[in-house]
């Protein structure tokens, strides 16, 4: 009977579609249109609109769950792991409930723009200073708390590893050398882009001293993987011995430099050209991007990890799944824990119990799930997620058949939505789960019944900074589910 309705019921999306044009309330309506195409000749479709999930024992309930890994398994430009975000983070901070959080930044760097011949011509002999211009956010935590940062090398090539995805747990203590080259201090607010002294360690003499002695063609635009071959980067780690209670912030990756400063004595013809200045001697500076420009093939990566040892949700550290319990979940930036959603049998057989009798066929020709957020303020809505995303696995952020991506480059749309209602007094988010709630309709086993709310499907979200509070099972307003289907009565029934 599936097989020789597939034809039909692409006619019947079509009629469902003008009727629900005409219809705002629950709504039972007798059509004949159609008429003919079921064997037999006395079929008969009748198209229903009815809200699931609310009644006794039809809750979605929801859980908590953790992957430390995003994307690891992904194998396209949009599943790339915690890899060339443009942003990465930076410090510790801790927060009772939701545990504690340590941000690094690794990266390739290169020159920030092709060296020219006369670049390093009237050099002194060494470099004075080493500088790094970071574009800082504070994220969380106490920013009065003085943190140290080491600056490691990389000894191992990113762009050549075996990793072809870079998750955000990723053991980056296995790619930087043993001592750190630099380190600085840092504490406050920051509210600019900011350039800050480092302490040059031994280590740092030793990459100075072979930066000055390089071939400097190495430098030019056209030698960048041979260049990367040698320098092949930085990590900037928070030091062991800075407290837990410390701030978290983002920094903005493409005004990131590393400049390492030197004394230069100009040519006549330079100084003729200056009209500013006429002294000689001058100080300049080589710079080195963390950009991830597609121009420099840098490699970027956001390196973040989660301990919740000692809140409620402390099992998320094993790989378990909480249940919620007061009627709150929660979706999370930065890597954090996402909300999976479980559809009882009893919500299925709710539906099932729409049918006259079980000959009939039921057909979901439009399903919307309305999920709703308990505090409506232009603050709470700016601080969550403006739209959120479904997965049928979120680790491999394999999406569910309904979720598709706008793509510039395949003129797809997005019929998902998903996106936040900010309207006051009205905040939800409501998505199409029509294929996902027949296709569950159809099988009754745990992973077709459940489905995963976190990020949406791009190389950033999961990872930015955004914090979404949900309303399950339990709270006031639950999850509901809007469905609009055809019941078509049995061959040969009149």
């Amino acid at each position: 009977m599936r097989n020789s309705l597939k034809g039909l019921l692409c006619c019947i999306m079509a009629v469902g579609t003008f009727v629900l044009s005409a219809v705002s309330a629950c709504t039972k309506v007798d059509d004949t249109l159609g008429q003919g195409f079921i064997p037999g000749g006395n079929d008969k479709l009748t198209l229903h609109i009815d809200t699931l999930g609310l009644g006794e024992g039809e809750a979605i309930t929801a859980c908590q769950v953790y992957y430390d890994s995003i994307g690891l398994a992904g194998s396209t430009r949009h599943t790339r792991g915690a890899m060339n975000l443009h942003i990465a983070y930076m410090g510790r901070s801790s927060d009772p409930v939701f545990g504690k959080i340590t941000g690094a930044s690794i990266a390739t760097c290169l020159p920030s723009e092709p060296i020219r011949p006369y670049f390093y011509k009237g050099r002194h002999d060494s470099f004075d200073s080493v500088k790094l211009t970071l574009n800082m956010k504070l994220v969380s935590g106490d920013p009065s708390v003085r943190q140290t940062f080491n600056v490691y090398r990389l000894r191992d090539t990113l762009a050549y590893s075996t990793d072809s995805i870079y998750y955000q747990s990723f053991p980056y203590e296995k790619y930087i050398e043993s001592s750190p080259a630099f380190s600085f201090e840092y504490s406050g607010t920051p509210s600019d882009i900011e350039e800050i002294k480092l302490k040059v360690l031994p280590d740092g003499e030793a990459f100075l001293a072979e930066m000055l002695a390089v071939d400097t063609t190495l430098f030019y635009s056209d030698r960048y993987y041979e260049y990367l071959r040698q320098f092949k980067g930085f990590a900037i780690v928070p030091d062991a011995a800075t407290p837990e209670n410390a701030a978290l912030y983002v920094n903005y990756l493409p005004n990131t430099y590393l400049n390492l400063y030197y004394q230069r004595d100009r040519d006549d013809w330079e100084i003729e050209l200056d009209d500013e200045n006429k002294e000689r001697e001058i100080t300049a500076y080589m710079q080195l991007a963390f950009s991830d420009s597609d121009s420099r093939d840098n490699t970027s990566i956001a390196s973040i990890r989660r301990d919740y040892s000692g809140t409620p949700y402390a099992a998320l550290n094993d790989g378990e799944q909480i249940e919620t319990t007061d009627g709150i979940a929660y979706v999370q930036g930065i890597g954090g824990m996402a909300a999976m959603l479980k559809f009882p049998d009893s919500f299925f057989e709710a539906l099932e119990a729409k049918k006259p009798s079980p000959d009939y066929t039921l057909f979901i020709n439009q399903a919307q799930m309305f999920v709703w957020v308990p505090e409506h303020t232009a603050e709470a809505y700016d601080r969550a997620f403006q739209m959120l995303g479904s997965y049928a696995d979120y680790g491999k952020m394999s999406i569910i058949a309904d979720y598709y991506i706008s793509d510039a480059e395949t003129t797809i749309d997005v019929p998902y939505d998903g996106t936040l209602n900010r309207n006051p007094g009205k905040g939800y988010y409501r998505m199409d789960i029509t294929s996902f709630l027949q296709h569950a309709l159809l099988n009754d086993d745990d992973t077709s019944r459940s489905l995963t709310l976190g990020g949406t499907y791009t190389p950033y979200e999961p990872f930015s900074d955004y914090f979404s509070t949900l309303q399950v099972a339990g709270s006031e307003r639950p999850i509901q589910v809007r469905i609009a289907y055809t019941l078509i009565k049995p061959d040969g029934e009149q």
